[in-house]
């Protein structure tokens, strides 16, 4: 009897949630279409929170968004709209930006483009203009079904019409059928029809520079594994980790079932920093000492497992290896000499005494009774 109390009232919370999201959903949808007054010359969070305050709706920004714009939270937004809604003001906004946004449970998502996003660094002025003309010029390609040579063909002419300081560089002639077929959208804009060969040929597309450029889709995956980012993980969850890794390069991870669970239980909490690495090397890391494997499919990076993967991980990962060529090599026990194991084993106490020392200046307590003396570092090394 008590289970069923449980279980009824477990589902009265489950319920009650779901009812809490549509209602604010709702209401955020009510305040899009109210207008709104907005006259700002600040730094674009400053403008976010005027925004906020003025209308009432929560706006989110999706950290990425700050890798990508050209002076990440500096970047300053200059407008004056009046007689517009809350929707039509955040699209005026967002577009110049080379954003968008998406209207979440509880806020509103910024996010960049997906043009943007697989831009993977910075963007410069001259991109960002690029994008907000391919997202507000008709595409007007006079068919609704045109092969991918035939619709680059078409917007590289429109552009040329546009007298635009703009042009189709195509590098994907020799790995995709340039006769497949494309459908797209007869009221498509510019980038409307750009984008229709993501979703439905092997090609993607980016803007760099005066160029709006066609590639693979596995190119353009590549290319944003390779963003360099430092990044510290102080015990996290393998799990999460890949999550953190997806968010900070934009593509998406599909971890196969069980790929996780393969894991020996003492690698799946990662301690690590790492300084200047590329995405791609800090997922060879952590498969060296996981034995987690990675694979570009489909569109996105398939996380595995395999059961030669998962015994090499019995051997544990000692650190990165920075040669003078800028690689970053992973190390194991066994490519470390035993002398340099006990002097690796030796500094890594001196700068845990260090981190001790900088908790008791700082004033820290920590929440758990520390030990009288650091932790030695695994014994296996």
């Amino acid at each position: 009897m008590l289970r069923r109390i449980l279980s009824a009232a477990t589902w009265s919370l489950v319920w009650t949630a779901i009812v809490a999201a549509q209602d604010s959903s709702a209401l955020i949808n009510k305040a899009l279409d109210e207008q709104v007054k907005l006259q700002v010359n600040k730094e674009m969070p400053r403008v976010l929170e005027e925004i906020t305050r003025q209308t009432g709706v929560r706006l989110d920004v999706e950290p990425v968004v700050w890798d990508l714009l050209p002076w990440g939270q500096d970047t300053n937004i200059r407008a004056q709209i009046e007689n517009k809604t809350l929707r039509e003001a955040l699209s005026l906004i967002t577009r110049k930006l080379g954003l968008t946004f998406e209207l979440k449970e509880e806020a509103i998502q910024i996010q960049p483009m997906p043009a943007l996003r697989r831009l993977a660094r910075r963007s410069t002025v001259q991109e960002l203009a690029a994008l907000d003309l391919l997202a507000s010029t008709p595409a007007e390609l006079g068919a609704d079904q045109l092969s991918i040579k035939e619709l680059l063909d078409r917007i590289d002419r429109k552009l040329v019409e546009l007298k635009a300081d703009l042009a189709i560089e195509n590098r994907s002639a020799d790995a995709v059928d340039q006769t497949r077929r494309i459908a797209v959208a007869r009221n498509a804009t510019l980038m409307g029809a750009l984008e229709s060969l993501p979703r439905q040929s092997a090609a993607s597309w980016y803007p760099w520079g005066k160029m709006i450029v066609i590639t693979t889709k596995d190119d353009r995956i590549r290319a944003m594994l390779g963003k360099v980012i430092t990044v510290r993980f102080s015990g996290t969850d393998v799990t999460q980790v890949l999550m953190e890794l997806a968010s900070r390069s934009g593509v998406r991870f599909d971890i196969q079932s069980g790929a996780i669970a393969q894991v020996p239980a003492e690698a799946r909490n990662v301690r690590a920093l790492f300084e200047n690495a590329s995405i791609q090397q800090i997922l060879e890391a952590i498969g060296g000492s996981t034995g987690l494997t990675w694979a570009i499919k489909d569109d996105a990076v398939q996380i595995s497992n395999s059961s030669a993967a998962a015994a090499a991980s019995r051997e544990p990962m000692i650190g990165l290896l920075q040669l003078d060529v800028g690689l970053l090599v992973t190390m194991r026990q066994s490519d470390v000499p035993p002398d340099l194991r006990e002097y690796i084993k030796h500094k890594t106490a001196k700068q845990l005494d260090k981190m001790r020392q900088m908790m008791l200046d700082e004033g820290f307590k920590p929440s758990t009774r520390p030990a009288t003396r650091p932790a030695p570092p695994d014994e296996r090394l």
